[in-house]
């Protein structure tokens, strides 16, 4: 009976439980495999905007800033890169350390420049556009116009030029983007920066550009204006570049038919044999007063047209046949029928002390000027933007430096020796007498404005001056500065 009691033993009676430590080991190992995996692939996603997946994954989870336009006060830095140089740079780099390149300016582009820590390629030079043609909802700028054009310093670069724009006002985009017509990307008014660099077949770089302004186009010397609007999103999975080789080769083929019909060479505008810029041109103008904020995203306010000048004498200009759209993202000009003129009230003839009276100024015709007019921004008295201000020995100084890099003021007092409707020729005059042997100023004038009149008296000073496109030198040595009205009436 005692063996019975003591040889009890309570663990018999109850089974013993297994820890499985082994398979909790398993399972916390693979949970933190899987939180590396997510670690390494938010890097990935957000360090690679470029590629289609993690650009789809970050749109939609809000994760990327709309695309903005900058200010040409506050854009990122970059180097100003002509055609030849754009060209030397890239056209010796191996197909992998291209794509890598290419990857690199998309990347930074998407991310709108925030994480850059190398400079900018900003492209400058002239153009010729070959075609053009209607973005397509599959390309990667879903709407808008691309622009096919080739340099006129070295033929070898093309560039393919977007101009994004809502689709309600690509058809009037397109009618200004024509085959044949100037293009200038200026560094001082422009940042169109590269953001795909492709190498074709028959030897030709192909650079596809943006212009980070987003900013208002003109015709220099023709009729119609566009605004431009940053992308609100991007097919990525289209890629770069827009124009792809059979495109390319159409818009090469057209430009060669249209050359063949068409004189495209820059002609001369006086009996010394200057060549003045090729007109018309495609040019940015600023619609914006200079202390306004530019808008990020979105349209720019409508370009504002000069207004003409009443004339005394009861005398009244020709309607302004440029007038703005009503819609703000795409002011585009049209032609329009001109009221029928009313009956003037008569000025009298003489003062009341019996003085004859005169027009103060009075337009003088002049058939070797050539000038349409032009639209640009004007501003008040005292209220242009800032600048260095030189008179027009100083400018001429500037023939053999290329274009400007600034804003360059004309100051001085000028003889008018021809004026044109559009179009004015001055001589520096030194002690009331006219430097023959200086520069010779050749002013443009915006259209509805009246150049003043032929041997008449002007001087410009800090508060009106006139502002210098460019110096150049013809072959003949003497030296032409062109410039520019942007003091409004």
């Amino acid at each position: 009976m005692a063996d019975d009691f003591y040889g009890y033993d309570d663990g018999e009676d109850e089974p013993k439980e297994r820890d499985n430590l082994f398979l909790w080991t398993v399972f916390i190992l693979l949970l933190i495999g899987v939180a590396f995996a997510c670690w390494l692939g938010s890097f990935y996603i957000f360090g690679h905007p470029e590629q289609p997946g993690p650009y789809r994954f970050l749109v939609k989870m809000k994760k990327l800033d709309p695309l903005r336009r900058f200010d040409v006060t506050a854009a990122p830095l970059g180097d100003f890169v002509p055609a030849k140089k754009l060209f030397d740079r890239y056209a010796t780099m191996a197909p992998r350390e291209l794509a890598e390149e290419n990857a690199l300016l998309l990347r930074n582009y998407i991310k709108n420049y925030r994480e850059t820590k190398t400079k900018l390629v900003y492209v400058t030079g002239k153009f010729l556009i070959l075609d053009a043609f209607d973005l397509r909802k599959t390309d990667m700028f879903p709407s808008g116009v691309v622009a096919l054009a080739q340099s006129v310093e070295f033929p070898q670069v093309v560039i393919e030029h977007v101009y994004p724009a809502p689709p309600r006002h690509v058809a009037a985009l397109r009618t200004l983007l024509r085959t044949g017509l100037e293009t200038k990307i200026e560094k001082t008014n422009d940042l169109s920066v590269l953001l795909h660099v492709e190498r074709l077949p028959d030897g030709h770089m192909l650079f596809t550009v943006m212009p980070l302004l987003y900013g208002n186009y003109a015709l220099k010397a023709g009729e119609g204006t566009f605004s431009l609007e940053p992308p609100t999103e991007l097919v990525i999975e289209t890629g770069l570049p827009v124009v792809k080789q059979t495109t390319f080769d159409a818009g090469l083929k057209k430009f060669a038919d249209y050359r063949r019909t068409h004189s495209i060479a820059v002609r001369d505008a006086g009996t010394d044999g200057v060549k003045p810029p090729p007109n018309p041109e495609l040019v940015r103008v600023d619609p914006l007063d200079p202390h306004d904020a530019v808008p990020p995203t979105g349209a720019l306010p409508p370009v504002p047209v000069a207004t003409p000048i009443p004339l005394v004498g009861g005398v009244t200009p020709r309607p302004s046949q440029v007038t703005p759209s009503p819609t703000p993202a795409l002011a585009i000009t049209k032609l329009v029928t001109p009221a029928p003129r009313s009956t003037a009230t008569p000025v009298p003839g003489v003062s009341p002390g019996g003085v004859p009276l005169k027009p103060f100024i009075e337009p003088q015709r002049d058939p070797t000027l050539v000038g349409n007019g032009g639209s640009w921004k004007t501003f008040q008295s005292g209220k242009v933007p800032p600048g260095r201000s030189v008179s027009a020995t100083e400018a001429g100084e500037m023939a053999d430096r290329g274009e400007p890099a600034e804003r360059i003021y004309l100051r001085g007092e000028f003889l008018v020796t021809a004026s044109d409707k559009s179009r004015a020729i001055m001589r520096e005059q030194v002690g009331g007498k006219e430097r023959a042997d200086g520069p010779r100023i050749i002013v443009d004038y915006p259209a509805g404005a009246v150049p003043p009149a032929e041997n008449a008296t002007t001087v410009r000073d800090a508060t009106r001056p006139l502002q210098i496109r460019s110096v150049q030198r013809a072959a003949n040595g003497k030296v032409n500065i062109y410039a520019v009205e942007i003091i409004q009436p």
